[in-house]
């Protein structure tokens, strides 16, 4: 084998090992440090999801969340972002955002492990957002969060 074939093996062998690797890896903001977001009365810690990478693996392949804790995930700007439940463990309720206000909610929603990736259900806000954030299923209700509460980031 000519030196070019052997370095190709090489490089080929190493991205199998780190996609391996990375499927075992805990979520990207698990380790990235986690930031207070006030939402209405109520505090949560949250990891920020806020580029593609951090945003495609949410919360997916985690065991669970702990209380008060929490995803946000942030875009640039407002859109109709779809939301699914690929890879989840557990159920969560999604508050929608946009600017500093709660503007809708999707509750209760329930992982699918029975359905493949093309029949999962996808949800939606009720009008543009730029900001979401993904708590426990039920935290809507605990906390009786409203349309209209404010939220605040710590920065």
């Amino acid at each position: 084998m000519n030196k070019t074939v052997i370095v190709i093996l090489i490089l080929a062998v190493i991205v199998v090992v780190l996609a391996i690797a990375a499927s075992y890896a805990k979520p990207f903001f698990v380790d990235a440090g986690k930031k207070i977001l006030t939402v209405g009365n109520q505090t949560f810690e949250v990891g920020i999801a806020d580029n593609a990478l951090t945003r495609a693996q949410g919360l997916s392949g985690r065991p669970s969340l702990g209380e008060n804790e929490g995803l946000l995930f942030v875009f640039s700007s407002p859109g109709n972002y779809g939301f699914w439940m690929k890879g989840m463990n557990f159920p969560i309720d999604i508050v929608w955002l946009n600017g500093d206000k709660i503007i809708g909610f999707s509750e209760n929603l329930q992982p699918e492990p029975e359905k493949n990736v093309f029949n999962l259900s996808i949800y939606y806000p009720p009008v543009e957002a730029d900001k979401v954030l993904e708590i426990n299923a039920g935290v809507v209700k605990k906390y009786n969060l409203q349309v209209g509460d404010k939220i605040n980031l710590e920065q």
